[in-house]
């Protein structure tokens, strides 16, 4: 449904040369450079745009919530939303620390990933994705999952109640990552809507 294009990752340390829509993973944290690329390669095929990786960044003290000892996912796309070039339309964090965000009468509930709905920034987290002790490779498919579905909210897309939709909400639920198939036809539409 997506036209795909697969196009190199490149390790940048200032944004790409404005191309719409210009997506970028920053890596902050600590996260392997070879996680990064590959969910780089995914992006861009899922979406088929260029994808830049940026430079390591530390997370900033100032997210993290002491009391859970993790990192507080609304201010780290906060962070991003602030540091990252304007050229940049759309900047996913990706970090291996858990992260987390309030959810309805929950101060701290720990979560995947955010991203803010039509908006540049999102953060995805690897650290409650190895859920089962699992396979590298299952491991892998997830967070591809969820950098996508965080990505597709950049993009505009709400959650979706389809069945097997990446856009479902997860609800905390690691089962529903793993039964995640793809964009539904409704949601292919609207991301191809947007991606024009």
């Amino acid at each position: 449904m997506l036209i795909s294009c697969i196009l190199a990752a490149t390790l940048v340390s200032r944004p790409p040369l404005p191309q719409s829509p210009v997506i970028a993973l920053q890596p902050i944290g600590g996260v392997p450079a070879g996680t990064v690329s590959r969910l780089a390669k995914s992006l861009e095929s899922t979406f088929g745009v260029r994808v830049a990786t940026f430079v390591h960044e530390p997370l900033p003290a100032s997210a993290y919530y002491a009391p859970r000892r993790r990192y507080r996912a609304e201010d780290l796309v906060a962070f991003l939303d602030r540091t990252t070039a304007p050229a940049v339309a759309h900047i996913i964090g990706v970090t291996t620390r858990d992260i987390s965000a309030p959810k309805g009468a929950v101060e701290d509930w720990g979560v995947f990933g955010v991203a803010k709905l039509g908006g540049r920034p999102g953060v995805v987290s690897t650290y409650r994705l190895r859920a089962g002790d699992v396979s590298e490779a299952v491991f892998e498919a997830r967070l591809r999952r969820v950098a996508a579905h965080e990505l597709a909210h950049s993009f505009g897309l709400a959650h979706c109640a389809t069945p097997h939709c990446l856009m479902n909400d997860a609800e905390g639920s690691i089962r529903s990552v793993d039964s995640a198939t793809g964009f539904c036809e409704k949601c292919a539409r609207a991301l191809a809507e947007r991606l024009r």
